[in-house]
């Protein structure tokens, strides 16, 4: 037998299950069946799209939700109570509305009213919007704490990335500019170097024509002076 909460839940989700239960289907297909009045007296008034649920999702968001009713039950019946009966009688009592009427008049002995039970449903809507709102408070910190930082050092490392390529871009243009003045140099290198060896072949060889003039004088001298 299905709980109040799995029931409640299983009405707006789509199981991730490619064969649906039979129990599933078969539900399916008396709600197929069911003449169109009924169909309209049990619709929901605002539903929401289905929602993709494994069976372990399902049964953890029951849990859940019984757990917050449990710690936002009321003293005497109430909404909650009556939900609970309404799940143990099911299998005694088919036909919902039937079991309605039987279980708001079991329970009209020990003090509970319709007022009472619009009230206390009211009162548990309100505890489950408020745990949607801490839900969402909770969902948002979260996203801060984990998204929000993981775009922050995106942010950085782009923000690194786009550096270190105007970086490298710097480089290539001195070591282009480096690499222009080494060949300048070697050019001027070369210029001088060629000046100096033409000055050195220039003075060596005045050097040579000096001293075989010198050595040409004195074997003349040895000659031609007594």
């Amino acid at each position: 037998m299905s709980s109040f909460f799995r029931k409640a839940i299983s009405l707006f989700v789509i199981l991730d299950e490619e064969n649906p239960p039979a129990k599933q289907v078969q539900e399916k297909t008396a709600e197929q069946e069911q003449p169109a009045s009924e169909k309209n007296a049990s619709k929901p008034k605002a539903a929401p799209e289905p929602a993709p649920m494994s069976d372990a999702d399902l049964s953890k968001f029951e849990k859940h939700f019984e757990r917050l009713f449990e710690q936002a039950n009321l003293p005497g019946p109430d909404y909650f109570e009556f939900w609970k009966t309404m799940d143990t009688l099911e299998a005694h009592i088919a036909n919902e509305d039937a079991r309605m009427k039987a279980v708001f008049a079991s329970l009209k002995i020990q003090g509970l009213s319709k007022q009472i039970l619009i009230e206390s449903a009211g009162k548990y809507k309100e505890t489950i919007l408020q745990d949607k709102a801490n839900f969402e408070s909770a969902v948002q910190k979260k996203s801060e704490a984990e998204i929000a930082g993981r775009k922050d050092l995106i942010q950085k490392l782009q923000q690194e990335h786009e550096t270190k390529i105007q970086q490298i871009e710097q480089l290539k243009k001195e070591i282009e500019a480096a690499t222009q003045q080494v060949d300048s140099l070697s050019q001027e290198i070369a210029g001088e170097q060629g000046k100096i060896e033409a000055a050195q072949r220039g003075y060596l060889a005045a050097c040579s024509a000096m001293v075989s003039k010198i050595d040409n004088d004195v074997e003349r001298f040895h000659q031609i002076i007594d």
